[in-house]
């Protein structure tokens, strides 16, 4: 089988985008090929189109990951879209459009599929596509894992242990991984060991802030957090850009701008109430931290959860009461 020199990967789970890579490479008898990943939401070095268009000196592969291409301008998709024309036969592409779904389909930009290289593909098939993990499709993906694994779970205990697991495909492989130690020698799960999974509430952020801008309890707000998020490379992201949002919002509705804020009346107003609560100044400080947070991992001077804890920690002192902070000095 020929191997594709690029192909597009649309899915927001950034473990599933992981394994199909992975699957792809295997596929393709690259697995041996170097991995050099860059992120879409910045400025692409020239390190990457480099690797992109020229061979190395001693004719080493690459597999070249693009992350979050969503996020690209459409200048850039220009220069991308004349770059795989003349891509080298050495470098395998990955294109990640990790975009959230909608109701109509998989989120590929309308800039994108004017280019030449998203047409080419769609004819040559060279595109994966995955909504992610839902009640759904997430019995499939138990359904592999315990073959890999040589695991037996019967009907109703995989019934039961689809609704319990997190559907957020790292998350779930985690609980998968103590649930394996758990089956012992005999390699099957029983409907006791679904208790060992633990309890992942959906983190609604507004109510996060909210907590934390009043004084909420610290233990129990790094309780939600960590369990919800540790570990975790896309609920890192997905933490950064539902703050981004909420901080938007507040900045907005403190300024007067409530007509731009798209949310039903009670909810617009016990925003307002919050904004008006934490003030100008720490809101915008909101955007500082969330982007040092998102520069530490794409600079790889901090994993994921090292930057998620020092997220909440400045978080946790942004909202401390000012009587609070002077008894300190």
């Amino acid at each position: 089988m020929s191997r594709p020199g690029y192909m597009f990967l649309i899915c927001p789970d950034a473990e599933l985008l992981h394994a199909r890579i992975g699957e792809l490479l295997d596929q393709h008898n690259a697995v041996d090929f170097e991995k050099k990943v860059y992120w879409a939401d910045e400025d692409l070095p020239p390190k990457f189109w480099d690797d992109l268009t020229l061979q190395t000196l001693f004719g080493s592969s690459k597999a070249v990951i693009l992350r979050r291409a969503h996020k690209l301008k459409a200048a850039v998709w220009d220069t991308l879209d004349k770059t795989i024309a003349s891509l080298s036969d050495a470098s395998f592409l990955f294109i990640c459009i990790e975009g959230k779904w909608e109701r109509k389909g998989p989120p590929v930009p309308a800039v994108l599929k004017r280019r030449n290289c998203w047409k080419y593909a769609e004819k040559q098939k060279w595109f994966w596509q995955s909504a992610g993990l839902d009640q759904k499709t997430i019995s499939g993906f138990v359904g592999k894992w315990a073959k890999q694994k040589g695991i037996t779970i019967d009907g109703p205990v995989l019934n039961a242990l689809t609704k319990a697991l997190p559907k957020d495909a790292r998350a779930a492989k985690l609980e998968l991984d103590k649930l394996e130690l758990a089956a012992g020698d005999d390699r099957r799960i029983l409907m006791d060991h679904i208790s060992l999974i633990a309890h992942s509430e959906e983190m609604d952020f507004f109510e996060f802030m909210r907590s934390m801008s009043e004084g909420g309890d610290p233990v129990e707000i790094w309780r939600r957090v960590l369990t919800n998020h540790s570990e975790k490379d896309s609920m890192i992201f997905m933490l950064t850009a539902s703050l981004t949002r909420e901080a938007r919002a507040l900045w907005m509705l403190l300024h007067g701008e409530d007509s731009a804020v798209r949310l039903p009346p009670f909810v617009k107003k016990q925003k307002k109430s919050l904004a008006q609560r934490i003030g100008p100044a720490r809101i915008a400080r909101i955007f500082d931290i969330v982007l040092e947070a998102e520069i530490g991992i794409k600079t790889g001077q901090r994993r994921p959860e090292q930057a998620l804890e020092l997220l909440v920690a400045a978080l946790t002192s942004l909202f401390t009461p000012t009587k609070t902070r002077q008894r300190r000095f």
